[in-house]
């Protein structure tokens, strides 16, 4: 059974049914009610090899649901993924197995146990939830006063403010040029936990990578830009592909100009051209132009590894072998480049790298588990409704009716990609930008705009008429 993005969307919407999340070796069994009024409850139980035992409607016409999805979240495996369904086993008893309660690590809340053992106990209530503490209000200078619309904790704006310091007394003046402008509008808590995973440690020195994973038009990319603005730090972009290897990102053996020439060799020269009678007044400039030496040559990881940038990695589960091994020692705790011809080239204090991955596309892999452990894994989900028509009339300055329907459009396409009757290459809000220009600038009408950006790029016949009903029923 193939558990798609649409699984897992329905699970984050159904979280609140989840009572509790227990583990014992390879396995997790999670407690859920079917919904909110009924109060029964159930139990899922999911093998880390992607084996599930769990009966519910759906799963007995051999569909996947949310369970499913929430299973695939559990368990970090990648979606869509192919899962082995089997009806609901009963969860074993002590002395059998002892369970352990992890709901914390992922709800943030101890579980409310019924069915679950654990430790030998059953819990019937839930702890009360601890009380809310109010953070500390912090002054930002008016430079960085866009920095409160992101909501992040005091500690860890603290340490971003402290890295933001740091990185505008060092940067030249072109480096600054390249800091991108903030443009992301947070779905959930992916931002908040991207830069906390930047800023790891006391003063950032335990830093880990995020892996900003998503479907397309998520704004995985703005996302990483955005992160590169609140640190104040350049971005160097490498994409993923067959084309982009370790020679290219490291650099290479290069000849420049010799400045100057030997003196002693000069003198030597000048005396001999005297006694020869020749003239060497134009020969010498040539000369010392013509010397060449061999010099080394950084190539783009490298420079923004020794300068101290951001490095942006856009579709990391397209990268050859030989890119992700070089990429390992600048993930782990050393944060070292090893440089063939050069040595062990250690980071800068301020380099950040960040990665961005969507399942499916056409030339993509499954992540070598060692290289995808070594990221801070973070889920990119498509902007709601309101959050997207909000980007669409900031980007774009138009009218709040017609971002609205362009949102509602996009949101319907993301159901059908989700549910496997359209591609994914249909999910476009630059798209919906183009047409919303288009318009502006008097190109037709947005319903003719938008069926024209959205469907001639489009190589089949029934996706282009499928979007063009779709386009219909939702621009006026």
């Amino acid at each position: 059974m193939k558990v798609q993005r649409g699984n897992v969307n329905k699970y984050e919407e159904n979280k609140h049914l989840v009572l509790g999340i227990a583990r014992h070796g390879d396995k997790i069994a999670v407690e859920y009610i079917s919904h909110s009024r009924s109060g029964q409850r159930h139990t899922l139980l999911a093998h880390k090899d992607r084996i599930v035992w769990h009966t519910c409607p759906a799963c007995e016409k051999r569909q996947p649901c949310w369970h499913l999805g929430m299973a695939a979240v559990l368990w970090g495996w990648p979606v869509p993924t192919d899962v082995t369904c089997h009806p609901e086993q009963k969860i074993p008893e002590r002395p059998y197995v002892t369970w352990q309660d992890v709901t914390m690590n992922y709800l943030g809340r101890p579980g409310d146990f019924q069915l679950i053992p654990i430790n030998g106990a059953v819990v019937s209530e839930a702890p009360e939830t601890p009380p809310t503490v109010e953070e500390p209000e912090i002054d930002l200078p008016n430079e960085d006063a866009w920095l409160k619309e992101y909501k992040l904790p005091a500690r860890l704006l603290e340490k971003v403010l402290r890295f933001r310091e740091a990185q505008k007394a060092r940067l030249m003046p072109d480096q600054k040029q390249r800091v991108p402008t903030p443009r992301y509008l947070p779905a959930d808590g992916e931002l908040v936990r991207a830069v906390a995973a930047l800023l790891y440690g006391e003063s950032g020195e335990a830093w880990e990578a995020p892996l900003l994973i998503g479907p397309k038009g998520s704004g995985k990319s703005t996302l990483a830009e955005t992160l590169a603005a609140i640190l104040h730090l350049p971005v160097v972009k490498i994409f993923g592909g067959i084309d982009v290897n370790a020679e290219w990102l490291l650099g290479g053996k290069t000849l420049e100009p010799v400045e100057g020439v030997d003196p002693v060799a000069e003198a030597k020269l000048k005396v001999a051209a005297r006694q020869a009678g020749i003239d060497m007044s134009d020969v010498l400039p040539k000369l010392k132009g013509a010397t060449l030496k061999v010099a080394f040559e950084p190539g783009l990881l490298l420079s923004a590894v020794q300068a101290g940038e951001m490095v942006v990695v856009d579709e990391v589960n397209m990268l050859v072998p030989e890119v992700t091994s070089l990429l390992h020692g600048l993930l782990d705790w050393q944060k070292v480049l090893s440089v063939p011809g050069v040595g062990a080239v250690k980071a800068h204090p301020s380099f950040r790298l960040v990665g961005c991955m969507n399942y499916g596309y056409a030339g993509t892999k499954e992540l070598n588990e060692a290289f995808q452990d070594r990221f801070r894994s973070v889920q990119v989900p498509h902007l709601p409704e309101e959050l997207l028509k909000d980007l669409l009339v900031r980007e774009t300055g138009c009218d709040a009716d017609v971002a609205e329907k362009l949102a509602a459009l996009f949101h319907k396409l993301a159901g059908r990609v989700e549910n496997g009757d359209l591609p994914e290459r249909v999910l476009s809000i630059r798209a919906l930008m183009r047409a919303i220009r288009e318009v502006q600038d008097g190109c037709g009408t947005l319903k003719e705009a938008a069926m024209s950006v959205l469907t001639e790029g489009l190589g089949d016949q029934y996706a282009r008429d499928q979007v063009k009903d779709i386009v219909d029923a939702y621009v006026a």
